[in-house]
């Protein structure tokens, strides 16, 4: 009996633990990703779209077929239409003459569409949550039921990427001769959110400039541990800047200035001074004598 009622505060104390460290946890949510899953995307159609070269038609007048790229749905913007002004985009950029009908253009671009989409994983980092030890007291008598025991979770990390693969080539209009094909073309965009006992989410990935907390903006001069051992530099100004030989100023407008010792101007006379008299030199144009 005496080992029953052990275990039972053995529980009951397991329990108030667990629950302390939930509370001074903290906690971070997201409610929604209708934007993120738009951004990852639209960031992975300019990331294929990005590395077509359609340098050997430059200059050319060309047709975007877009009758097999039509089709695509998407995702809220990113769609059919998205994905045919990227196209254009890029054909102009590599200087292509784009004509409104296929009768009027030399060759002949045609993309497809094999991939356009999302994917999601969730990986947690603790004890998941679970009925095992409330299922087991259930079974001895005189112990109270043990609720179900929450998620403890040290980290959890919610990572989605944006896969689009984009194929085109590119073909004579009137031969029907192969020009050129950009071969599997597909980019994967990324965004990561990672909670830390619960605070977040911490977010990195292709589609953010730099990582970021809960949606702001993170410092990382302040957190850069490696910057905080970097000698100190000083910055030069006119005040401290040392003075060398080859910086001075002989402007009139400005104040007069010593010359250094070691200066040595040319001779005054056309010939050179007797063995053992001082030669006189000659100051330099714009010099001010000394006050």
């Amino acid at each position: 009996m005496n080992s029953i009622r052990y275990y039972s505060i053995y529980v009951y104390r397991l329990v108030m633990v667990l629950l302390c460290c939930s509370l001074l946890s903290g906690c971070g949510t997201t409610k929604t990703k209708t934007g993120t899953d738009q951004l990852l995307m639209s960031n992975a159609v300019d990331l294929t779209v990005g590395d077509l070269d359609f340098s050997d038609i430059a200059g050319e007048k060309v047709y975007l077929d877009s009758k097999y790229v039509v089709a695509v749905k998407g995702f809220g913007f990113v769609n059919a239409n998205y994905i045919i002004s990227a196209l254009r985009q890029q054909l102009f950029a590599h200087n292509c003459h784009l004509v409104q009908a296929i009768g009027d253009a030399d060759f002949v671009v045609e993309p497809r569409v094999g991939a356009l989409g999302t994917d999601s994983q969730t990986i947690t980092y603790g004890i998941p949550g679970n009925n095992s030890l409330g299922a087991f007291t259930a079974l001895l008598p005189s112990v109270p039921t043990v609720p179900v025991l929450p998620e403890i979770s040290v980290a959890k990390r919610d990572g989605s990427s944006g896969i689009a693969k984009i194929s085109v080539f590119v073909y004579d209009k009137n031969e029907l001769d192969p020009i050129w094909q950009s071969g599997v073309n597909f980019a994967r965009s990324t965004s990561n959110d990672m909670w830390i006992f619960g605070a977040g989410p911490l977010q990195w990935g292709t589609i953010y400039n730099q990582p970021n907390f809960a949606g702001h903006r993170i410092d990382t001069g302040v957190f850069n541990i490696a910057k905080w051992f970097e000698r100190p530099t000083y910055l030069s100004t006119a005040e401290n800047k040392p003075k060398y030989h080859s910086e001075f100023s002989f402007n009139e407008a400005l104040e007069p200035t010593v010359l250094p010792a070691e200066y040595q101007g040319p001779l005054r006379g056309p010939e050179s001074p007797v063995s053992g008299e001082p030669g006189v030199a000659t100051p330099p144009v714009g010099a001010l004598p000394l006050k």
